[in-house]
Parts: structure tokens; C-alpha cells; sequence
């Protein structure tokens, strides 16, 4: 395990026992939550076979195995397997997971995991080898190029990120969460549709998630109510510049 990698065990041990009631009580954070499970339910079904890596408390695994999916959770923090509401999970770096080759229908990766990577395109690499050939992989992974981050450069993590951005199609920075900041990578779509052609996907649908926030992310995750917001991100051609997007790809 990394050092980065052992940062991000010894938060999610810490947040572990009110990871969800923290996080779900925030409108921000229950609107993503549910565009979320509109995905899974269009694309998760009955009988298949899923990882889903980052899995935290359980959440989704539990929200999958309710629809009849097999689940296998990974998580690399030793307190959320632990607290886990699912049989068959194991503790190990999403990054490097050693699942079977073309062992799972679908692969999840959901709540940034990828964000927490420093490179995204070994990660999804990795992680095609566990896809049977037509299979999914399904991520959420917070953008580098939107408004959301522009706020960040320009009034917390310095313009020299945005230059970043736009030159390198990734930013290392920080993700000031409920709890705290933690080192974070965002990455542009673009790299990101780069890094899923890369590993073998293709990309066969993207859902914006906050494409027009009227403040920082790190302030409308507090208290702010974003229902309005909502109706702007089904503009799905602008998911390229939404705070997070979700991607669905599938395995050539």
C-alpha cells in the first residue's frame, strides 16, 4: 500500500461510523445520491456479477444486492469493511485490485474513488482486467475544468491549478469534505474519456451532476438547499463541464 493510499484508509476508518448519516442529510449529497441509483437501476440488473470497489460502508452493495445483483465489496479502509452490510467483501487498494480476469459483469467505483488515485489511467487499466468483454464498469469521478473548480482556483487552491488543468488534464489538490480536507486528483473529462479508451472501454453514457453551482461545492455540501439546480444537468451534452460526472463504459 502507498503512502497516499494509507492517507485515504486512516480518513475512511476515522469517518467509517457516520460516513452516511453525515453525508446524507445534506441536500447536496442525497441529489447525488439519487441521480446515482437512477443509473444503477438502469444498468445494474438481477444475477449479475459486480465489484464494486471503494465500497465503503456498503451502501451501494446493499442498494445492488436488493436488486438482485451479486456483489462483491472492496474497500481500503479496515473500519468501513468492517461495518460493511454485505457477505462477501475484502479489504484491499481499489487501485489494485486482484479480482479474476473477466471475473464480473459490472465494476462500480462510486463516492470519487477515482479522484483519490494519482493515476487514473494505470487504475482503470487495472480494473478492465476484472470486466468480462461487455461488461461495465460504472464511476462517478469530479471534474477538473467547471465552474465548481473555477471557484477553487480563484478563490482557494491558486490559478497555478487551472493551468494544470488545462495543460496536463489533471490538478492535485484538495477535497474539503464534511470532515476535513484530503488530498484529492480531478481530472478533465476529457482524460478521463481518454484514460476509459485507453484501458479498453468505451464510453456509452455520461450524466452530468451540478453543472451551474452558484457557490463552492465545499459551502453547498454544508447547508445550502440545490434542488434548482437540478434541472440544468439535463443538459447532458454540457456533462464535459459538470462538477461530477458519472460514467458508464462498457468493455471492447
Amino acid at each position: 500500500m502507498t503512502a497516499a493510499s494509507l492517507v485515504v484508509a486512516k480518513y475512511y476508518d476515522h469517518a467509517a461510523q457516520s460516513y452516511e448519516d453525515k453525508y446524507l442529510r445534506t441536500e447536496y449529497y442525497r441529489t447525488l445520491y439519487r441521480k446515482v441509483g437512477e443509473v444503477l437501476d438502469k444498468y445494474i440488473n438481477a444475477g449479475m456479477r459486480v465489484l464494486d470497489i471503494g465500497a465503503g460502508t456498503g451502501f451501494w452493495t446493499a442498494y445492488m444486492t436488493k436488486r438482485g445483483a451479486r456483489v462483491v465489496a472492496l474497500d481500503i479502509s479496515p473500519m468501513s469493511v468492517k461495518r460493511c452490510r454485505c457477505e462477501d467483501k475484502v479489504v484491499g487498494d481499489a487501485a489494485l485490485p486482484s479480482a479474476g480476469a473477466g471475473r464480473f459483469d459490472a465494476v462500480t467505483a462510486l463516492g470519487s474513488v477515482y479522484n483519490h488515485m494519482g493515476d487514473l489511467d494505470k487504475a482503470l487499466r487495472r480494473i478492465s482486467h476484472a470486466v468480462k468483454r461487455g461488461g461495465l464498469l460504472i464511476a462517478d469521478i469530479d471534474n477538473a475544468l467547471c465552474l465548481d473548480m473555477l471557484y477553487e482556483y480563484l478563490l482557494f487552491q491558486g490559478l497555478g491549478k487551472l493551468k494544470e488543468a488545462l495543460t496536463k488534464g489533471r490538478v492535485a489538490g484538495v477535497w474539503e469534505s464534511i470532515d476535513g480536507e484530503i488530498p484529492f486528483y480531478y481530472y478533465t473529462y476529457f482524460s478521463v474519456k481518454s484514460a476509459l479508451h485507453g484501458a479498453g472501454f468505451k464510453i456509452v453514457e455520461t450524466r452530468p451532476i451540478y453543472i451551474m453551482p452558484v457557490l463552492p461545492t465545499r459551502i453547498l455540501q454544508r447547508s445550502f438547499k440545490t434542488k434548482f439546480l437540478e434541472k440544468l444537468d439535463l443538459l447532458k451534452p454540457l456533462a464535459p463541464l459538470a462538477t461530477t460526472v458519472i460514467y458508464v463504459a462498457q468493455k471492447l
